[in-house]
């Protein structure tokens, strides 16, 4: 993992990055310090471009297809951020030099091995809380179990977590899903039957129905197409000024692989600058101290007290109508029920709202008032201190240190561009 930010105002723009990086296998965990995250986009030209999570698009390190990219760009510019980021996007699906469509075929098949991999996963610790809740012999409940864990993400795949149907990715043409069903229905067919024979091999009472091998046909199209990245996946992050921007911008994507010519993309988060608008706080990847800092809050703590307080105001309320004189059982239960849907909820929204304008009037208001007026040196600065937070937090922490090492820092304005620096990591 890693950490990262931009931070902007109407002057300037700062991108800091941790250079630590984790390998793991079956049997070890290695960090190191010294991965650059943080490039400039294109020669002389005021955009910055950082990436987290995976370091390779398609076995190639991004830090080469940046720099053959800033190779090929050299003297172009664009009139927005967002003009570079889509050339840059564009550099990568219509290139059949970077990614032949045998290289394509090859990592097709490796993604829908990570994708079964997942099933896999799942299946085994589904497995696990079976045998924990001691619910029955669990040879009795394999074949139930898996085609729980198959549905469930066949329905990951179909609806967001609000229920509301989950679409398909805009980076893709029409008829894309057909087109990989004709051309790589074999070798599907192939990854999905090694997984239920390796899955067979070890559980030998595992069945499955027609209609769960058809879910497994299906996720593996809907891993390409759906707007979901349950693989593996890395974040690429624009920032600076575009040619005819006189504020800053940032734009960051999620891209997987490049499938059929096309790399799976989509826009994730965006921000402009105007000249009436205040700052802008972006962190990637691991934040959790960087929110804290920026709320006076921990937000699992925020969680917890949000829990804690309506099991308390439930408690309150089920105890005082149970004091009630005069009540039936069926008048009590009416009472509590239309109690807690309606009075409770609005006195506990009205409540934390409370809490949260405090924090935003005491706390957050003032952070963002003085970030507005930074200068681009201590803009520069601040965003590194907030990089530093989170891999602080890890060293004093039981936990293995996936941010840290030295600060990767580019600073930009328009008048002097992009000014590339480091900093050590310790606060």
């Amino acid at each position: 993992m890693t950490c990262e930010v931009v931070l902007m105002n109407r002057q300037a723009v700062a991108m800091a990055a941790d250079s630590a990086v984790t390998i793991s296998g079956p049997d070890y965990l290695k960090t190191y310090n010294s991965v650059d995250k943080l490039f400039p986009l294109i020669k002389d030209q005021p955009v910055g471009v950082m990436i987290y999570n995976n370091a390779e698009l398609m076995g190639t390190p991004w830090e080469t297809l940046i720099s053959m990219y800033r190779d090929q760009a050299r003297g172009k510019s664009f009139d927005t951020v967002d003009g570079y980021a889509r050339d840059f996007i564009g550099f990568l699906s219509g290139n059949p030099d970077l990614f032949s469509q045998e290289h394509q075929d090859r990592e097709f098949c490796k993604h829908i091995a990570v994708v079964m991999s997942i099933i896999a996963q799942d299946f085994d610790y589904q497995l696990a809380q079976f045998q924990q809740a001691q619910a029955g012999k669990l040879s009795d409940h394999i074949s139930a179990i898996f085609e729980f864990v198959v549905d469930q993400l066949h329905r990951d795949y179909n609806s967001n977590l609000n229920g509301s149907p989950r679409g398909e990715l805009a980076c893709f043409p029409q008829g894309t899903a057909e087109q990989l069903q004709r051309r790589y229905n074999g070798p599907i067919n192939d990854i999905v039957e090694s997984l239920i024979a390796s899955l067979k091999s070890e559980f030998s009472g595992l069945t499955l129905s027609q209609a769960t091998r058809a879910q497994l046909n299906e996720i593996a199209v809907f891993s390409v197409i759906k707007d979901a990245f349950f693989e593996h996946y890395t974040g690429v992050v624009f920032a600076g000024f575009g040619r005819r921007e006189s504020f800053p911008a940032v734009r960051s994507y999620l891209t997987s692989t490049v499938i059929m010519g096309t790399l799976k993309h989509r826009q994730d988060r965006s921000a402009n600058i105007s000249a009436d608008s205040g700052p802008v706080i972006q962190p990637f990847a691991q934040d959790r101290m960087i929110r804290t800092f920026l709320t006076g809050m921990d937000q699992s703590l925020r969680m917890f007290m949000f829990g804690e307080t309506l099991r308390l105001s439930r408690h309150l309320v089920s105890d005082v109508v149970g004091r009630a004189p005069g009540l039936s059982d069926d008048q009590r239960a009416q009472l509590f029920s239309d109690y807690s849907q309606q009075n409770l909820g609005t006195a506990l929204q009205a409540f934390f709202g409370a809490i949260d304008q405090f924090q935003y009037i005491t706390h957050t208001g003032p952070i963002l008032r003085a970030i507005s007026s930074l200068p681009k040196k201590e803009l520069g600065e601040t965003a590194a201190s907030l990089v530093k937070l989170n891999s602080f937090q890890q060293k004093v922490m039981n936990s293995i240190e996936t941010v840290g090492g030295p600060i990767s820092l580019a600073t930009i304005t328009r008048n002097e561009g992009l000014v590339m620096g480091k900093e050590r990591a310790e606060l």
